[in-house]
């Protein structure tokens, strides 16, 4: 319901310029940058559950304060607790469910996971969009409020039975224990280049995503002419696109799900998977940022949207090939970070030639900005390990 309307409301109503956009975008990940790595280590050290219920609490206020006012400020500062408040969940979740059941059955379900989500874009989607027909800042504190709830709910009927907590002294300081976890994982990464180019990648792929997500809610507004039959409103056209890139995505993440969930152990098929996803990427972006009609515009974005959800399970499971139990929510933090500093790092870039050259000009900059992540990836394929990650998973059981 927030994401929904989320960038409609801050494009057409509060008219946030392209630049102003883009800050909130860098607040948002300039605060998962500076936060992804301590509150991953704190869901490695004292418990994914935890960690998850402080996130939720902190979405849900952040997101009520970026949709209680109309103004540039509020909604930076929403974002900022918004950003704060992900990082608690990114990675926690993950790790939480591979606690559970095992890496090798949380492959599938991060695929599942991804098709169940959009299921609920489907039905989300056309709530909030029927909502904002009326008012159109209710869905995003509607949904703050939904997350609050969902910590509350989760607080009880959440369970946490594969977390074992590290051995310790009872006299090591708190802060001990964090930064001893943190150290593992940063250990692990320097010791596996796959790793460290893993995280390059994300880097690249977070300046792309930066560009894309956030400034087509604008291009379409301003660029585009919307179709003038039947006489809807934008925000209904918005949802429209939104709910045609749900679907989509449900058709990748099942396509995927169905012809590559019994080899997510292999580095060889994931790895090109992700690099054929990032090469479509950019060539839809580049497409969107050209055209002038608004159905191919249209049609490509919900292309470049659900080739993201086709990409994030497969990029979890590459990670988890690579990643021990103990260090894995740090490890994916990290991987998180990396991401973060990338748009956070592009926004400014992506700024300037919007209020320079055009919009049209930042979108095509966006996708080509994962064209080094394409090259990167030539450099991972001979980087992977051989073995299954089948074999860990029976000697921790």
């Amino acid at each position: 319901m927030v994401v929904s309307v989320s960038l409609i409301f801050q494009t057409t109503e509060v008219e946030l310029s392209a630049m102003q956009l883009l800050l909130v975008a860098a607040a948002l990940q300039g605060a998962i940058l500076v936060s992804e790595m301590p509150t991953g280590v704190v869901a490695d050290t004292y418990g994914r559950k935890r960690s998850v219920l402080i996130g939720l609490l902190l979405l849900g206020t952040g997101m009520g304060l970026a949709g209680a006012i109309a103004s540039f400020w509020p909604i930076l500062a929403g974002h900022l607790i918004w950003g704060f408040g992900y990082t608690f969940i990114s990675g926690a979740g993950e790790a939480w469910i591979a606690d559970e059941v095992g890496v090798q059955r949380a492959n599938r379900i991060y695929l599942r996971t991804a098709q169940v989500t959009k299921a609920f874009w489907l039905i989300g989607i056309p709530v909030s969009i029927g909502i904002a027909t009326y008012d159109l800042n209710l869905p995003i504190l509607l949904g703050g409020a939904g997350m609050v709830l969902l910590a509350f709910f989760l607080m009880f009927f959440m369970p946490e039975d594969g977390f074992q907590r590290p051995a310790q002294p009872e006299r090591r300081q708190t802060w001990r224990d964090l930064g001893e976890t943190l150290t593992a994982g940063r250990r692990l990464v320097r010791g596996t280049p796959l790793l460290m180019t893993m995280l390059v990648i994300m880097a690249f792929y977070g300046m792309a995503g930066q560009g894309f997500i956030t400034l087509w809610v604008a291009h379409f507004d301003r660029d585009l002419t919307f179709p003038t039959f039947w006489k809807l409103e934008p925000v209904i056209w918005f949802g429209a696109v939104r709910i045609a890139a749900a679907l989509l995505s449900l058709v990748v993440v099942e396509f995927v799900r169905r012809w590559r969930v019994e080899s997510l152990s292999s580095h060889a098929i994931v790895s090109r998977s992700l690099f054929w996803i990032n090469a479509l990427q950019m060539i839809s972006v580049l497409v969107v940022a050209t055209t002038g009609s608004f159905a191919i515009a249209a049609a490509f974005i919900c292309v470049a949207i659900a080739l993201a959800e086709g990409y994030d399970p497969l990029q979890l499971a590459w990670l988890n090939q690579n990643v021990e139990s103990r260090v894995r929510a740090t490890v994916i933090s990290m991987s998180s970070q990396m991401e973060a500093f990338g748009k956070t790092s592009g926004a400014p870039i992506l700024g300037g030639v919007a209020s320079v050259l055009s919009l049209r000009s930042a979108l095509a900059v966006a996708g080509l900005a994962i064209f080094p992540a394409l090259l990167f990836y030539f450099r991972a394929f001979g980087q992977g390990r051989v073995e299954s990650i089948q074999s860990e998973d029976a000697a921790e059981s």
